[in-house]
């Protein structure tokens, strides 16, 4: 029992100094101006991982800021009915996550 316990505690240890290392290093490298980070998705025809392909780019952006003026797009590139419905439902969780068509895209970039 004693075992158990101590290796527990070895790893919320662990994982506690992971997570203070990371506050760390996003302090002392994080922007100096207002910039914002944008992460682009392009997902087209059918895609069976695009659920897995929008949660790994939010948890990037999770990682390199703290959801100030940060997003994630899922580029629309002619993605079929069950694909759109899947990224829908995983930009309507994350607040900072935007389902755009290629039109809509460019206007966001002029």
């Amino acid at each position: 029992m004693d075992v158990l316990s101590a290796v527990i505690l070895v790893v919320f240890a662990v994982i506690g100094v992971i997570s203070v290392v990371r506050d760390l290093t996003c302090f002392l490298f994080r922007y100096k101006n207002d910039n914002s980070v944008m992460f682009v998705t392009p997902i087209n025809g059918k895609c069976d991982d695009a659920e897995l392909i929008l949660r790994s780019a939010v948890a990037k952006v999770r990682w390199v800021s703290h959801g100030k003026h940060d997003y994630v797009i899922c580029l629309d590139c002619d993605m079929d009915d069950e694909t759109r419905q899947i990224c829908e439902k995983v930009c309507e969780e994350y607040g900072f996550a935007k389902l755009m068509s290629k039109n809509e895209f460019l206007e966001l970039m002029k």
